[in-house]
């Protein structure tokens, strides 16, 4: 195999869609994701970060996600709703701009 950076990271998103695939599979971790889950959003562990020094509630792995899915997309407009403290409004507004910026150069 190639081991160009191209080549590298297209083995790396096969593992990971392969991976992916496997989850809906273990029924163990789903139970401990949802256990974990329920614990998280009783003891408000999503109002402990922030985005550019904004509150942001959403935990780190949707904060992830939400970039993750930004960047794929690549979209025009992010319409929020419901803006508590502006966190998300300004992680939004930040993806947008780097896709700007990323088309520009």
């Amino acid at each position: 195999m190639n081991n160009t950076p191209l080549n590298l990271i297209a083995a790396f998103e096969a593992e990971k869609q392969s991976t992916i695939a496997g989850y809906a599979k273990n029924k163990d971790w789903q139970k401990i994701s949802a256990q974990w889950m329920s614990h998280a959003f009783h003891s408000r562990y999503m109002y402990n970060f922030s985005w550019q020094g904004r509150p942001i509630i959403q935990t780190p792995v949707d904060m992830v996600a939400t970039q993750e899915l930004i960047w794929q997309v690549k979209p025009d407009l992010i319409i929020e709703t419901g803006i508590a403290h502006g966190g998300s409004l300004l992680m939004s507004a930040a993806m947008l701009a780097l896709i700007d910026y990323c088309e520009a150069v």
